[in-house]
């Protein structure tokens, strides 16, 4: 196969896995798989008191491997709607 056939395909490949995988909420809660991670990374790390960024972020880079600006990001998107976190 062809170099650029090859990347091509590739790239259509990770483009639709994206779309499908990481871009789109989910119909059931509304969220996307980093907000979903970041919420189960509040849960496991509660313990009543505020907390920071930074700590959230690294708790969350555990579960979701796609780097901290993502998660920072998807964390204000979370504070600006208020799902369970006091902005």
């Amino acid at each position: 196969m062809p170099l650029h056939r090859r990347v091509n395909t590739g790239f259509l490949e990770y483009a639709s896995y994206v779309i499908r995988d990481r871009a789109i909420p989910a119909l059931a809660d509304g969220l996307k798989p980093v907000q979903r991670r970041i919420l189960w990374a509040l849960h496991r790390i509660d313990d009543g008191r505020f907390m920071k960024v930074a700590n959230v972020v690294g708790d969350t880079m555990k579960f979701h491997p796609h780097g901290d600006a993502s998660i920072g990001d998807a964390l204000v998107v979370l504070a600006n709607k208020r799902y369970l976190i006091e902005g």
